[in-house]
């Protein structure tokens, strides 16, 4: 089987031609390649393969072999995988995911965008009971649903313990606590804790507990994209919003308003191969 590998903004897939068809069991394969020592820190696995609706169809695997699952940063993985090795020469591509069509649009400065439908859901500001330390509290958060379920975290919420920089967070305990919370089952969600840097300019900064990999991953594309939304809903930053991840690079979402629904959301950002 042949792979290459690829960094979307931090966020790691293992990319397999499987255009004609031929691998079946892809969770079984997601589970081989992933039990490699050069693959075991990826964070999941995309299958490109033929489409009936579209240019291509990006098949994408958590690292735990759960699919039917988006991943933004791996639409943009995907397009720069199909640029890189010739599949195609378009400048804008038409990749199917979970039974959707995403366009990817190749930039002069080396960014690749997506263009998204707005968010299927969007709840703001409620509360969920939390266990974070050795005490209960009513955390206030946000959801969102942009192809995949994500909680949204302002760090300016968490009270037991007060936290200062996102730097502060064990996320992969305080992470799983949320996704794996009773009042988000059976589906859970994707956790991310945010701080706002900057309203005027439109940045913030985030890091991500990611299901399926279950563990805080560098970049993820659909947090970025739930984060940026729901910060500028609740009025705390300007649009385009530059969001900052942990693996140092950044994200820009951009959207307009118009007749009080979000449209035109794209996200773009850095694709590499990286080897």
């Amino acid at each position: 089987m042949e792979i290459q590998r690829y960094s979307g903004a931090g966020n790691t897939f293992v990319m397999v031609n499987n255009l004609d068809g031929k691998i079946l069991n892809r969770r079984e394969a997601v589970l081989e390649l992933i039990s490699r020592d050069e693959n075991k820190n990826f964070d999941g696995v995309i299958f490109l393969e033929d489409s009936s609706i579209a240019d291509f169809h990006m098949n994408y695997f958590n690292r735990d072999g759960t699919g039917d699952a988006l991943c933004g940063n791996g639409l943009r993985c995907t397009a720069r995988y199909i640029l890189d090795n010739c599949i195609s020469d378009k400048n804008i591509l038409l990749i199917e995911a979970v039974e959707k069509i995403y366009n990817t649009d190749f930039h002069q400065n080396g960014e690749i965008s997506v263009g998204f439908p707005p968010p299927a859901k969007l709840k703001l500001k409620f509360k969920l009971k939390v266990h974070f330390t050795q005490w209960w509290q009513l955390l206030t958060v946000s959801y969102t649903e942009v192809g995949s379920p994500h909680i949204v975290v302002f760090i300016d919420d968490i009270e037991k313990p007060a936290v200062k920089s996102l730097d502060e967070i064990p996320i992969n305990d305080w992470g799983r606590n949320l996704r794996m919370h009773k009042d988000l089952m059976p589906e859970g969600a994707n956790v991310n804790f945010v701080k706002v840097e900057s309203p005027e300019r439109g940045e913030i900064s985030i890091r991500s507990f990611e299901r399926g990999v279950e563990a805080e991953t560098l970049s993820c594309g659909t947090g970025a994209l739930s984060s940026a939304i729901v910060s500028y809903v609740l009025g705390d930053v300007n649009t385009p919003v530059k969001v900052l991840t942990k693996s140092g690079e950044y994200l820009t979402v951009n959207f307009d308003i118009i007749e009080n629904q979000i449209r035109n959301l794209s996200l773009a950002g850095n694709a590499v191969r990286l080897e």
